[in-house]
């Protein structure tokens, strides 16, 4: 039997295009005022220098982060796909104010911990809608075969905004080291009024026989423990994802022990995210004529690059081996996305996303910690040389199961 599930139905009206054509164009326009992210190359530094953090707190800091968004993850991608794509949008775009309002405020790890519970829901009421209203919206404006170069445009557009406001963020944080958390604000509001703006297509009404909870546990099963090539690529995705997030905190203290000194670091991340927007723009691309399974070996292989590169060389310049972790990042991140959308099923979109972001969220909490620990005992150098050894045999497990579960047909959903 199947779960119930609305019947998509293909847009014919020339304003039911335009409207699905604006509404995707104001998602990737929201992707980017989302990512002007003023204070993330010095956000490491302000921690230890303002906060007194060691690296173990800040690794717990970021479990903490990514338990909030384990707690609001899968609900929130659930709700979108019930109340809406925009409504969920709207409630993420609401806490992202105030998450940033708080993180100006806080003196204390309390506080950064009361603001990074804030952005953790933020995040998880967007991630999952904002791809699956680009999805829909981009089907009914008859576009639907494009999604795929619209979701490297998405990312491309968050990692350039990313990269203008980064590399500022060092100059801030010299005039002052919360400038960088108050300018956030008026980028937060315009990402609100963006997303006021969108019309979410209509949708077949669902007809609900069952719980919500009920509903809601079917897809995970669903996807967790039926569907052998959603569950392949969730866990594929998140090994890819965990070998190179670690790095994002780890890489400010390894530039700050190369002696490189603060002001850098923003232009040297922004010249990082514009690269990796580069890379995201191409990935469409290079699968066509490569193949995606030879891409993602590529990624597995570039992650003993990156980790031996930055593990075995003292010099500053090894720093550009961090490009390695943006290339796995842009390369992988719109293929894997784009399997996951194709395989889920349309009333389940959003929540199969979510759930894919739920899995890596809670992969950090159990990862993280430890991470901080090693590093703290072992020293970076050493720390970095055991993460890639581990990330690479758990990266080339995951592409194996990953291309032994597509040869497989795909699974309707059961109850």
């Amino acid at each position: 039997m199947a779960v119930d599930r609305a019947i998509a139905v293909p847009a014919t009206s020339p304003t039911t295009r335009s409207r699905g054509s604006f509404t995707a164009t104001l998602v990737v326009a929201n992707g980017g005022l989302r990512t002007v992210l003023f204070p993330i190359p010095i956000i490491t530094i302000f921690w230890k220098d303002q906060i007194g953090m060691s690296l173990t707190d800040i690794m717990v800091l970021q479990a903490i982060f990514s338990f909030a968004a384990v707690v609001f993850e899968f609900p929130a991608g659930y709700a979108a796909d019930r109340l809406g794509r925009r409504t969920s949008l709207s409630i993420g775009a609401m806490l992202w104010v105030v998450g940033w309002v708080l993180y100006a405020l806080g003196a204390t790890f309390t506080g950064v911990v009361a603001a990074e519970v804030v952005l953790g829901g933020s995040i998880a009421f967007t991630s999952g809608a904002d791809s699956a209203l680009l999805f829909t919206a981009l089907q009914h404006a008859d576009r639907g075969t494009e999604y795929p170069r619209w979701e490297s445009r998405l990312r491309a557009t968050s990692q350039a905004s990313e990269a203008v406001s980064a590399s500022v963020g060092g100059y801030l944080y010299s005039l002052g080291p919360r400038l960088p958390f108050w300018l956030q604000v008026p980028f937060a509001l315009l990402a609100l009024t963006s997303v006021t703006a969108m019309k979410e297509p209509p949708r077949a009404a669902i007809e609900h026989r069952a719980s919500h909870v009920l509903q809601a546990w079917r897809i995970i099963r669903h996807t967790l423990l039926y569907h052998a090539r959603l569950r392949a690529a969730i866990v594929l995705s998140v090994v890819l994802n965990l070998s190179t997030f670690v790095m994002v905190w780890l890489i400010q203290p390894y530039m700050q022990r190369r002696g490189i000194p603060a002001p850098w670091f923003g232009p040297l991340w922004a010249l990082a995210s514009l690269y990796l927007a580069t890379v995201t723009l191409l990935s469409a691309r290079v699968a066509e004529r490569v193949g995606r399974d030879p891409v993602l070996l590529a990624c597995c292989a570039l992650i003993a690059v990156a980790y031996g590169g930055l593990a075995g060389s003292t010099h500053a310049v090894a720093v550009a081996f961090y490009l390695c972790f943006m290339t796995i990042r842009g390369l992988q991140v719109p293929l894997l996305i784009n399997v996951l959308q194709r395989d889920a099923p349309d009333d389940a979109r959003a929540s199969v996303l979510s759930l894919n972001a739920l899995v890596f969220r809670l992969g950090f909490v159990l990862v993280g910690p430890p991470v901080g620990l090693l590093v703290d005992r072992l020293g970076l150098d050493r720390a970095l040389a055991v993460l890639g050894v581990g990330f690479v045999a758990a990266s080339l497990g995951a592409l194996r199961a990953f291309r032994r579960a597509h040869t497989r047909p795909l699974v309707a959903i059961a109850h």
